[in-house]
């Protein structure tokens, strides 16, 4: 039997994350999300509930962002059903340099499987 890691599930949830991000599919992302989620993302109000994360990547505009990659700097097994992440997203933009920002996560496990709870980014730049 494996030894699944902390890092290997927010590893796998990463990787689902990108793979519906580009191309754009706000459906996919929204599936990896809990049903009461909040998302803090590029806008200034929380949106939360899964029908509301949905509603936030329709909004953004289709073929801008053409790659993301995660950097997990720092995970903490809070429970055995509740991991904390805390690091960093590059996200490669069509014709735009890419942008990078500071991300947290908290992942928790509902019916056997792993969802974001909470989803908050803010600039990677000194205040």
């Amino acid at each position: 039997m494996t030894n699944i890691t902390s890092k290997d599930i927010v590893d796998q949830i990463h990787q689902q994350w990108v793979a519906h991000f580009t191309p754009l599919d706000p459906q996919g992302l929204s599936e990896l999300y809990t049903n009461d989620a909040v998302l803090f993302g590029s806008m200034v109000e929380p949106f939360i509930g899964r029908d509301a994360v949905k509603a936030y990547f329709s909004s953004l505009p289709q073929g801008r962002y053409i790659g993301a990659e995660f950097f997990a700097e720092h995970i903490v097994q809070l429970t055995q059903d509740v991991i904390s992440m805390a690091g960093s997203v590059t996200f490669q933009r069509y014709e735009l340099p890419p942008l990078e920002l500071r991300i947290t996560h908290i992942f928790v496990m509902q019916h056997r499987e792993w969802f974001i709870a909470s989803h908050h980014v803010s600039p990677k730049v000194v205040l």
